[in-house]
């Protein structure tokens, strides 16, 4: 059996508008309340049981979604992998080129931890790269029609955190894994409840996914 590519988005956890409770990390909103759902938990809904890939949720944890990440790795030997987080304050997909080894945001994960200034793996790397083919990528999904940008700081909280400690994981096991983060506009609803920027429909959204799986098969297979 050949091995799949490994596809991972983030279980939501974000409270609703009307100030009521957060939603359980162990049983996420569906596609009919989008206003509290991370998007990239629906794309990986929908891609489940697509023929050559794997998808999973991780736990908006700091910490527990890098084990989460290692444990799939372990478990399903992918030939590739990508993850995908939720980006508010963007229209755009956008595609990070690095990943620095800092937690530094005011935001608390699903548990409440905040950590805004602590190394994620002590005495690690300033930073890891992407491991795609930046330009590429870019080409690709600007030809499906998608709105694509790039990006040098991802951020301080989980979204980099993952995208550090999985290069991390990756280059410490030594394994030849592609990997590559990206952050997802919210969705439309979403977008109109913060009155800012138009968001990005979740099937633009599977497109895309589906555009790098492509991409990376085409590749992976020895083929331009």
């Amino acid at each position: 059996m050949t091995a799949p590519i490994l596809l991972t988005g983030f279980t939501p956890f974000r409270p609703p508008p009307d100030g009521g409770p957060a939603p359980d990390p162990d049983n996420p909103p569906t596609e009919d309340h989008p206003w509290t759902a991370d998007p990239t938990a629906l794309l990986m809904d929908r891609l489940a049981g697509e023929p050559g890939v794997v998808t999973a949720t991780l736990p908006p944890l700091f910490d527990a979604c890098g084990e989460a990440f290692a444990a799939l790795l372990a478990q399903h030997r992918p030939l590739a992998a990508l993850s995908f987080a939720c980006l508010e304050a963007s229209d755009y997909i956008r595609l990070e080129r690095l990943a620095w080894n800092r937690d530094e945001s005011p935001l608390p994960d699903a548990a409440g931890t905040v950590r805004e200034a602590a190394d994620i793996v002590p005495d690690g790397p300033t930073a890891y790269g992407s491991t795609l083919p930046v330009p590429r990528v870019i080409r690709e999904l600007s030809m499906a029609g998608l709105p694509v940008t790039f990006g040098d700081f991802s951020g301080g909280f989980l979204g980099n955190h993952l995208f550090y400690r999985a290069r991390h994981i990756i280059e410490s096991a030594d394994l030849d894994v592609p990997y590559g983060f990206f952050h997802m506009p919210p969705l439309p609803e979403r977008a109109a409840v913060l009155r800012r920027f138009g968001g990005l429909a979740l099937d633009r959204q599977e497109l895309a996914v589906q555009t790098l799986v492509g991409m990376l098969r085409r590749a992976l297979n020895g083929f331009a």
